[in-house]
């Protein structure tokens, strides 16, 4: 549970690469996260958000 985001719980997913000769290989799509320090319920704590939730809190 390391690379999810603790407001809306995205999470790594798989899929595949694909070239142009069409040969197909596994790979993984990783939520953009960052560590940000916020105050919750009255102490400060260190969360993982991924940047779209960053963006709609507006820090």
């Amino acid at each position: 549970m390391s690379n999810t985001c603790e407001i809306c719980g995205k999470h790594p997913q798989s899929g595949n690469t694909i070239s142009h000769a069409h040969n197909v290989s596994k790979r993984m799509f990783y939520p953009n996260l960052r560590t940000i320090k916020t105050v919750i319920n009255g102490t400060s704590k260190r969360i993982k958000i991924c940047m779209k939730c960053l963006k709609a809190t507006g820090k």
